[in-house]
């Protein structure tokens, strides 16, 4: 499978995988494979998880961006830990969360979507006290997969964060004068190199709108899980008028859904404490 993000943000995100695991947090790891690929995943428990052997536990899957790795929930201060302290405090609801990885740079698409469908959550859901209730968070690539998965597998989570996916509007299957009349209107900062990664990674027109968000809500999709998406309207990537047209897109479309815009952010919109909050509410059932 080719990158669908783009090596001029390489330094910029690797920057954040050097930071270590926190001691904080415990995993565990685990392995799907298919005759070609193999998917690496880690399972992270709450505290108290071997002591507390009746309990059970929301499932998180959290879809990591663009040159993180699995291991990404846990760093050191990072998003895991912001949320295990919380958890501590009273203030969420303990989840086990599990982080699949396709690679630094590849969304959870095609034989990595079945992987994780197929192998990784029943897996995980055998394994593990898992209650019932699945919800799903990612970020940037992440964004993006967690926005593929959830809207080709409906049933799979009972509610979705998307914080600033990393897509666009635009696909070599376009004319010409559409993409460049979408590069005047947004600038061609990556959507160029978009199309060319586009193309060799679906290669076909059909198989790209069956995994495009745009697309699929166009298609007439209504999905049964409850859906959150968010941006900061300041986004270094410059992806805050993409986000904004997939909000406009989906409610064209009739697709309910939340859309949470972070004044004044830039492209680290995660730690904003409601997109927890909304996640935590939805695994009670809607209620906080």
């Amino acid at each position: 499978m080719k990158r669908l993000l783009l090596i001029p943000i390489l330094l910029l995100m690797l920057a954040g995988c050097r930071a270590p695991v926190s001691e904080l947090m415990t995993s565990e790891g685990g392995r799907a494979v298919d005759d070609w690929r193999e998917m690496e995943y880690r399972v992270w428990l709450p505290a108290g998880y071997e002591k507390e052997t009746a309990r059970t536990y929301p499932l998180l899957v959290w879809f990591h961006g663009g040159g993180e790795t699995r291991w990404g929930w846990g760093r050191e201060g990072r998003i895991g830990e912001i949320v295990a302290g919380r958890v501590r405090r009273g203030e969420l609801q303990p989840f086990i969360v599990v982080s699949p990885s396709a690679g630094l740079f590849d969304p959870v698409m095609k034989s990595y979507e079945r992987m994780l469908v197929d192998q990784v959550l029943p897996d995980v859901r055998k394994k593990y006290r898992v209650n019932g209730k699945t919800v799903a968070f990612g970020h940037s690539m992440g964004g993006l997969s967690a926005l593929m998965v959830s809207m080709r597998n409906p049933d799979l989570f009972d509610a979705v964060v998307a914080a600033s996916p990393f897509l666009y509007d635009t696909s070599p299957w376009h004319s010409e004068s559409e993409q460049a009349a979408f590069d005047e209107k947004f600038g061609g900062r990556f959507t160029r190199r978009w199309r060319e990664n586009v193309g060799d990674a679906f290669r076909h027109e059909k198989t790209y709108r069956a995994h495009d968000p745009f697309s699929l809500a166009r298609s007439g999709f209504k999905p049964p899980f409850k859906l959150l998406l968010t941006c900061g309207d300041k986004d270094t990537l410059g992806l805050y008028p993409h986000n904004l047209m997939l909000h406009e897109t989906l409610a064209m479309a009739g697709i309910e859904h939340e859309w949470l815009v972070q004044p004044g952010v830039g492209h680290g919109t995660v730690e904003d404490p409601r997109l927890m909050d909304w996640l935590n509410a939805q695994a009670n059932g809607g209620k906080s």
